[in-house]
């Protein structure tokens, strides 16, 4: 009787074993490389030197495309940002000039910022305790300020009044919020009136004293607190 031969044994069905650590393998990898994009800043170099390090460390990893940042990088315009960087700039130099001829130096300073400029007036300038009513060389300043700034089309302005935590309560004021909002008021109103803007572009708030630049926790405080501040910005052309 002869011998059955015996069938060599069959490999098994499917992808070879190793294949499926390949495959944690990989979506560990991803796993990381989401974790890494939703915690960084996307600063582009750190980034890039990271994802080689990376790939030097798995070489399975070089086949695959280098992951796109440039899409979360900002991107200036440049010629706008320029040209709106000078106005603020040249209009923050003639602020800072009226400024010196009053000696108001201490009491208002001006600043250029991202969008254009901003002006903070001090209480002693603008308004007198209690009131809505501009005082004769805060109206006069505003005057100038508002001469400076209409030479600048498309604007926006923004005026917030701000007061100290001392209670208030008058005939005409139930609070200091309504006694912010009355004085960013009469600035916008000013404005307008002397730069003839369209009152679309111009707006008032009042933050009451919910807003401090510092602890109303002594005299000198409270009366940083009270304040005008005016934000000029200038628009695209």
């Amino acid at each position: 009787v002869s011998e059955e031969k015996k069938c060599p044994e069959c490999p098994p069905e499917g992808s070879p074993a190793y294949m499926t650590t390949f495959g944690d393998l990989m979506s560990l990898l991803l796993t990381f490389f989401v974790l890494l994009i939703s915690m960084a800043n996307f600063e582009v170099v750190k980034f890039k030197i990271a994802s080689e390090s990376l790939q030097g460390a798995f070489g399975v990893l070089e086949t695959f495309p280098t992951i796109a940042v440039h899409p979360f990088v900002r991107i200036p315009k440049h010629d706008g940002d320029e040209a709106k960087r000078k106005r603020s700039i040249n209009d923050a130099k003639k602020v800072q000039q009226v400024l010196e001829t009053k000696n108001l130096e201490d009491a208002v300073k001006v600043e250029v910022t991202e969008k254009g400029i901003a002006i903070l007036l001090r209480d002693p300038v603008g308004f007198a305790s209690g009131s809505a009513d501009l005082k004769a060389q805060g109206e006069e300043l505003i005057s100038e300020i508002s001469t400076i700034i209409k030479t600048n089309p498309n604007l926006k302005v923004r005026v917030e009044g701000h007061t100290d935590d001392v209670p208030l309560r008058t005939a005409r004021f139930r609070s200091n919020w309504e006694l912010s909002s009355a004085r960013a008021l009469s600035v916008v109103q000013l404005l307008s009136d002397k730069t003839g803007m369209n009152p679309a572009n111009m707006s008032a708030v009042g933050y009451g004293e919910y807003k401090p630049l510092v602890p109303n926790t002594t005299i000198e405080n409270r009366a940083k607190n009270r304040r005008i501040q005016i934000f000029v910005d200038y628009m695209d052309e």
